[in-house]
């Protein structure tokens, strides 16, 4: 390699602005181009004059434009130094005379050296290369002009999205996918699609959100929008009965990228999701990762209780129930889980005879709490287990307060002619077995009457409607209505189809501005309408099969407790005429029965007299004295 002379180069360029300007005259080097270009930045413009106006010629091997390219000589200036041989070539020295018998005749064409193999196969492998490359820059250059328009449009698109403008974000995401031809897995068709699932879930839209964010997540947690996608389901699941087999899809995702915050939430959401479909170990595995911090730590306490409870693991479940007690009253307030949590410890003590914990437990829970009801009716059976009649006589007045009048109970009167056999007070126990004909099985013929009339399960839906909104003759008793709607299924499907119903009509209402989007998405909510539908059929028809079922076994129960009434009354009666009639009255140890029943519903009834207070009702006792011979 030659030596490279520095004064030499100073010597033969100046540079002066973006023009390289040469000096003396003197053919510059492979090595002298290289430093100008890698080491001085020369353009390469200036190089290419500098050696076209020394007329510098370079024989280039392989090897040569091999170094070139990898010292990072530009390619037009290696493609001008393979030409130069061409271009700047010198004529044979001829004698004078010959020079000017050509100089009269035709000029004479340039002597041209035979090119050889090697330098052909360097001139087309470099054109091939050259060609390449102009076509890379320009895909480059159109990819990203197209990032640019979709990045721009997306921002618009969310912009109208946040201030409300649903209509117009989904014309806007709508036209960009109409106008490019972008792959189905490209990164603009994900980002209209999460523009498009943002837009509907801030206008409320949420059934029709849902099918896209499903779409957005499973292309990964790689992708942009994972976690807004994540959190805008499960709110969206928080409002409308959702439950797609395809979330299972999102536990083989890597959440490794996520913060510890976010990692819990997912957590819980899953562990809800698998505790939906009934999947309790899978549920159990997600909710243990929750851990005892954050808002959703109580929930996640709990449902793995239900679960231990399923199990009959009651000591791990009492454990997890009181865990949640502390976690819901905590930082993060949850009544509604804290209150689940403490009718649940006293289900547990009530199924293990532990009454006094029952009880315990149940006080804990508020009276102005929407559980109260189920709370004072499962608070009165326990103390008629533990026989301290008086105050379950007293839970029995206080729950026929207005404060529960929404609650059917076919087997209420029945119980309460039960006490009233237990205090020997036959009397009213017949009062109360005659209650229960005019108040409950009056009830059963127009209740199956109702059942025969409907063809379908649509009609079940249709005709429940129609017995809450606007009764005739052939409508569902009124108070039967309550017990379909306590029904926590039956008030999901309700809610979800009432919301499909509100989406159809926003859509209707904007259909010329959507076009054929509006009738996608129309078609399929009517078809989740109709399949709702049906399933709010099954739950109404479950639901008044069962009040049905408690209404016949009340009666079983009525019968019984009638004969034990009867041949009490009987036995009472007969010592009575005996003591009359002049005989010692025997002192008789009267054995009170005790026998359990079991009891379906949640609140009870008794006839009202004063006024009632909330926060009295807990305190109700009743004086009646037992009548039964000691």
């Amino acid at each position: 390699m030659t030596r490279f002379s520095f004064s030499k180069l100073l010597l033969a360029v100046v540079i002066t602005g973006t023009v390289l300007v040469s000096g003396p005259a003197g053919a510059i080097t492979k090595d002298e181009v290289i430093v100008l270009a890698t080491q001085l930045m020369v353009p390469e413009a200036d190089i290419i004059a500098t050696i076209e106006k020394d007329r510098s010629i370079f024989k280039l091997e392989i090897s040569d434009i091999l170094e070139l390219r990898k010292a990072g000589v530009p390619d037009a200036v290696i493609k001008f130094m393979m030409q130069t041989p061409t271009r700047f070539a010198q004529p044979v020295q001829q004698a004078p005379a010959v020079q000017q018998q050509q100089a009269a005749a035709v000029p004479a064409a340039p002597v041209v050296r035979e090119k050889t193999p090697e330098e052909i196969e360097a001139e087309r492998r470099f054109a091939a290369e050259q060609a390449a490359a102009r076509e890379a820059e320009m895909k480059a250059a159109e990819e990203a002009r197209r990032r640019a328009y979709a990045s721009g449009k997306l921002r618009k698109g969310l912009e109208l999205a946040d201030q409300g403008d649903w209509v117009n974000a989904l014309q806007l995401f709508q036209s960009f996918l109409a106008e490019e031809n972008y792959a189905d897995d490209s990164i603009e068709v994900y980002n209209a699609k999460y523009g498009m699932a943002a837009a509907l879930t801030n206008a409320g839209l949420y059934q029709s959100a849902a099918r896209l964010l499903v779409e957005v997540l499973l292309q990964g947690t790689e992708r942009p929008f994972f976690q807004e996608a994540f959190r805008k389901l499960r709110v969206l699941r928080q409002r409308v009965n959702y439950t797609p087999h395809e979330l299972e899809t999102l536990t083989t995702f890597p959440m490794v990228a996520f913060d510890a915050t976010f990692q819990v939430e997912f957590n819980y959401v899953m562990g809800q999701y698998f505790y939906d479909i009934g999947d309790f170990e899978r549920a159990v595995t997600h909710l243990n990762q929750v851990g005892d911090a954050g808002p959703d730590a109580a929930k996640a306490r709990y449902l793995v209780g239900l679960v231990q409870v399923r199990n009959q693991m009651y000591k791990s479940a009492v454990e997890s129930f009181q865990s949640a007690v502390n976690l819901a009253e905590g930082a993060f307030k949850d009544s509604g889980v804290r209150d689940l949590a403490y009718m649940a410890l006293a289900r547990i003590a009530y199924e293990a005879e532990n009454f006094d914990a029952a009880i315990f437990y149940y006080k804990k829970v508020p009276t102005d709490s929407p559980r109260a009801g189920t709370v004072f009716f499962e608070l009165a059976w326990t103390y008629l287990m533990k026989a301290d009649y008086s105050r379950a006589l007293g839970t029995f007045h206080a729950i026929r307060s207005p404060y529960f009048r929404d609650a059917f109970l076919p087997d209420l009167w029945i119980l309460e002619a039960r006490v009233y056999g237990d205090l020997c007070h036959f009397d009213k126990a017949e009062k109360a077995l005659g209650m229960f004909d005019q108040e409950i099985v009056v009830h059963q013929i127009p209740l199956r009457r109702f059942m025969d009339a409907q063809a379908s399960l649509e009609n079940y839906y249709d005709a429940f409607l129609k017995s809450v909104n606007e009764p005739d003759d052939k409508s569902l008793p009124q108070v039967l209505t309550l017990p379909v709607m306590s029904d926590v299924e039956f008030y999901n499907l309700y809610r979800t189809i009432k919301q499909i119903d509100k989406e159809i009509s926003m859509i209707q209402g904007n259909s010329g501005a959507l076009g054929a989007f509006a009738e996608d998405m129309q078609s399929r909510l009517d078809i989740l309408r109709k399949d709702n539908i049906v399933r709010c059929g099954v739950t109404i028809q479950r639901v008044l099969k069962s009040v049905d079922a408690a209404i016949e076994n009340a009666q079983i129960q009525q019968t019984e407790i009638q004969v034990d009434v009867s041949a009490a009354a009987i036995d009472t009666a007969s010592r009575e005429l005996a003591v009359l009639g002049g005989a010692e009255e025997e002192t008789v140890q009267q054995s009170v029965n005790r026998s359990t029943i079991v009891i379906g519903g949640d609140t009870e009834v008794w006839p009202f007299i004063g006024e009632y207070w909330l926060d009295e009702v807990a305190y109700f006792r009743s004086q009646l004295q037992s009548k039964c011979s000691e």
